[in-house]
């Protein structure tokens, strides 16, 4: 199963034109387009990214 997951992977920095050496940017998940963050960073720890977001969205409600 990971070979799979490695391809995959590999098969969306090509289609996004991305290069493995240069660090691309993507829209951060929740902002609307608003803001781009860093993709790699994104990857190595969605986990925090999200507990981020929500708890900014708890404290605005």
């Amino acid at each position: 199963m990971d070979k799979k997951d490695d391809g995959a992977k590999s098969g969306n920095v090509a289609q996004t034109g991305g290069s493995v050496s240069g660090s691309v940017n993507m829209v951060a998940p929740g902002t609307g387009g608003a803001v781009q963050i860093p993709r790699d960073a994104f990857e190595a720890n969605t986990k925090a990214y999200f507990g981020d977001l929500h708890a900014k969205d708890k404290t605005t409600k």
